[in-house]
């Protein structure tokens, strides 16, 4: 059996299994992979400095590899550290799915910030325009009032992708610096 073809059965896999949830519950497991491939990919890059709101003012943090930053407060934490640890934070909130996976509206945001200081609203709008651009933050407002339906079969692609990814990421973190 070829590579396309393992992936292809793996996939089909998948589909059959996700057709045992709703859209909206396999939505949800899937968002937690998500999430940890966000707080990975940051925890994966070099050792160094990486900017994050401290004090109400931009700034730089340093951290090592395995390590993300609060962007609201500058925390530095294991990237897997738990519920009480990172998150991956929402810069906009919305219900209508068509920000949810949207990987510029998403970064490393410690859990203090995340969910007891509603996630920092004013401070992650500082640092997402200084670190993606007044552009990204508008297209996202726009982004944020459309509504958009996932079909079961972009769900389970999206999936197998933020799957491939988190693993590249984990890889490259057991190198370290």
């Amino acid at each position: 059996m070829t590579t396309e073809e393992k992936a292809e059965r793996k996939r089909q896999r998948m589909l059959d299994k996700a057709r045992e949830y709703t859209l909206g519950t396999y939505a949800s497991q899937m968002a937690t992979v998500f999430q940890r491939l966000i707080r990975a990919e940051s925890a994966a890059e070099p050792n160094g400095m990486a900017p994050a709101v401290v004090d109400g003012q931009l700034s730089v943090v340093f951290r090592r590899v395995g390590q993300c930053v609060c962007v609201t407060c500058g925390k530095v934490q294991p990237w897997s550290s738990g519920l009480g640890g990172m998150h991956a934070g929402h810069f906009l909130a919305s219900r209508c799915n068509s920000i949810l996976f949207e990987e510029e509206n998403v970064a490393p945001q410690c859990s203090h910030c995340n969910r007891y200081r509603g996630g920092e609203p004013q401070l992650f709008r500082i640092w997402m325009i200084a670190v993606r651009g007044a552009q990204t933050v508008e297209r996202l407002e726009r982004l944020k009032h459309e509504t958009r339906h996932f079909t079961r079969e972009e769900l389970v692609d999206m999936k197998i992708g933020y799957k491939s990814r988190l693993k590249a990421a984990e890889t490259s973190m057991e190198g370290g610096e």
